[in-house]
């Protein structure tokens, strides 16, 4: 791009504002089947703008995101899912007049991608021209909309205003033609997959806008309507008589072609052809990672790289906002591609896409209080001659003084661990709250495992909140009879199947059976037995061990394995005083984000409950206490 001056301020902390339809798509889950046969759907991230939003922002960007949802429920999945992914939410309003859009879409390979806008009157193509505010255009290097946003005449007005104001403002406009003919009116409103109609009083529109941009990017179909022909060839000069701008033309799995000044000569780039799955949403990945060039100064043929490379992986998997790629995944792709014909079934790419979509163990502490116990509960009350329904009782007490605690503890490290049998209560209250929490899938005091519950693993998990990750307690050593060693692998090879088939994190806290010494050494055996099974869990849960050179073994086969995993220390009911030693030992290592510890905190105060010493109300003041006590101890270390 030595010839080639990029029209932005590369030192503004903005990348990109991107303007249009942010909307709730839910994706048919039976593949190859018609959408009116469909049984089940998953609800996830859409619109063009919004996944390019959070395509960007998975590659490194800091996209920001223009547009509006309204305030019911479907508006506040998206906001909390662009806040989650790393997009700029200030300029995305709350409309209370106006539904959030909807999109349902079939996945019916090769070739039928059927998809049903719901946008009548939507919160999206509400936005105002006031709404494009200035001094925040004056903060980003570049501002994208799409060809939808002229389709409605309020809607029109508003996105000439942002064009005009991000030109005054000096930031370079992109602009993704985005062509929907359904959009326009222009095929029947159940008609969402036809994606090409001739129609000039669109490309009049279009046109209005091009002599204003710096970057022109479309499909063929979309370069057409924008050029005003059906000639591939002509309507490129049709569009270079009105702009100087560089125009990319998606090419699908034949790459990308970059026209700069020589239109008989465009810049090629590399392609990345794979067998696909669903191709909705491959033109909002390029669009994410030719922006990640682009913005970040390299010549064109990377930047169609990085953009064919993103849709690549894309086009194979199911979604669009959650098959984007972060540039660790995306680098992986493209340098193993050719190498590796089992490129996109590795392990690796994996376990990348993984902390991409579902999270990164290593993003933030969690310190968890763990009350998910039961057979303890259930035998106590036995020996007190106790009701078993005051243990419900119980963990609610426990439950608001966790809830008293975040008064000095962030939610954002805050977490805590709850069993869905005395708990139900408590994570009904639970899913409605900020903090990070989870729930056991064990039956309780069972050895070899058993599930929770009578229904099929898979039923149980999609039964629970979708943001709780999920405990197995799993008890094991590689010396155990092979009958037992190969139940315990079995039954863990199909949690962490349907964990990964639902995007939930397992915490596997790991026990070394009681036959044999909990050590370093029975540790490292039993995690590499994991490991070799082909379980890569999100967090271990493992219980302290005493010296330097024990923790150090235990790192060194996660950093064989899985570098992005890591530790929560489990307290195995010890008295406070040990948890010091403990802490100063394990906090050495970057393995080791935080703790869950049950009975040390909440025990004393269970006893002194249900032997009458205290009442049900004094509880909650016992925990917090406790609690806040643990955690001094793990922050002062």
């Amino acid at each position: 791009m030595s010839e080639y001056t990029f029209p932005y301020d590369s030192s503004r902390p903005l990348d990109v504002i991107c303007m249009g339809r942010v909307a709730v798509d839910f994706y048919a889950e039976q593949i190859g089947s018609p959408l009116e046969d469909a049984q089940s759907f998953r609800m996830y991230l859409g619109g063009c703008p919004a996944n390019i939003s959070v395509a960007g922002a998975r590659l490194g960007l800091k996209p920001a995101l223009l547009s509006h949802v309204g305030t019911d429920d479907m508006g506040k999945f998206l906001k909390n899912t662009l806040v989650r992914e790393g997009v700029d939410i200030t300029l995305l309003k709350d409309n209370p007049n106006h539904l959030t859009a909807i999109v349902v879409l079939g996945v019916n390979p090769p070739d039928r991608f059927p998809l049903i806008f719901y946008r009548e009157n939507c919160a999206d193509m509400q936005v105002q021209p006031e709404d494009a505010d200035p001094e925040i255009f004056k903060t980003s290097k570049a501002f994208l909309f799409t060809g939808t946003c002229l389709s409605q005449p309020s809607m029109h007005a508003a996105t000439l205003h942002a064009v005009k104001t991000a030109k005054e403002a000096g930031t370079a406009v992109v602009f993704d033609i985005d062509y929907r003919p359904v959009l326009w009116k222009l095929t029947d409103p159940g008609d969402g997959e036809t994606r090409f109609t001739l129609a000039p009083f669109v490309t009049a529109e279009i046109q209005k806008f091009l002599p204003m941009c710096d970057l022109v990017v479309g499909t063929e179909e979309e370069i057409l309507i924008a050029g005003g022909g059906e000639d591939l060839e002509a309507a490129v000069r049709a569009i270079r008589e009105v702009t100087g701008a560089p125009i990319v033309q998606k090419r699908g799995e034949e790459g990308c072609a970059v026209f700069l000044d020589d239109l008989q000569n465009p810049t090629l780039a590399r392609s990345f052809p794979v067998k696909v799955l669903n191709v909705l949403g491959a033109g909002d990945a390029f669009m994410g990672g030719f922006l990640r060039g682009w913005l970040r100064g390299e010549d064109w043929e990377t930047c169609g790289k990085f953009g064919n490379a993103n849709g690549a992986l894309v086009v194979s998997r199911h979604g669009c906002a959650p098959a984007m790629s972060s540039f660790r995944e995306l680098s992986f792709f493209m340098e193993n591609y050719h190498s590796r014909p089992d490129i996109l079934e590795s392990k690796e790419l994996e376990l990348l896409h993984r902390v991409a979509n579902v999270g990164n163990p290593a993003a933030s502490k969690k310190l968890i209080l763990a009350f998910d116990h039961r057979w303890q509960f259930e035998r106590s009350c036995d020996e007190q001659g106790k009701d078993r329904s005051c243990i419900s009782e119980f963990k609610e007490k426990v439950f608001d003084g966790f809830r008293t605690s975040l008064n000095s503890v962030s939610a954002d490290i805050a977490a805590i661990l709850i069993d869905p049998i005395y708990g139900q209560s408590v994570i009904k209250q639970a899913a409605e709250e900020s903090f990070d929490f989870g729930m056991p899938i064990e039956a309780s005091g069972v050895f070899p495992s058993e599930w929770i519950g009578t229904d099929s693993l898979y039923q149980q998990l999609l039964e629970r909140p979708s943001t709780a990750f999920v405990k197995y307690l799993w008890q094991y050593h590689p010396e155990l009879s092979d009958k037992i060693r190969q139940h315990q692998i079995s039954r863990l090879q199909e949690l962490d199947n349907v964990c990964n088939a639902l995007e939930r994190r397992l915490m596997l806290e790991l026990l070394v059976h009681d036959d044999f010494e909990h050590n370093g050494a029975n540790l490292v055996a039993s995690m590499t037995d994991v490991y070799q099974s082909g379980v890569f869990p999100f967090w271990w849960k493992i219980g302290a061990l005493d010296s330097m050179e024990e923790w150090k073994a235990v790192c060194d086969v996660i950093d064989r394995y899985d570098p992005d995993c890591r530790i929560i220390v489990l307290g195995k009911g010890a008295e406070m005083n040990r948890f010091a030693d403990w802490f100063s030992i394990a906090k050495t290592t970057h393995h080791t984000v935080g703790f869950a510890v049950g009975r040390t905190i909440f025990w004393p105060a269970w006893q002194s409950y249900v032997s009458g010493e205290v009442v049900l109300d004094a509880v909650p003041g016992l925990i917090t206490a406790k609690y806040l006590e643990l955690v001094r101890v793990w922050q002062e270390i």
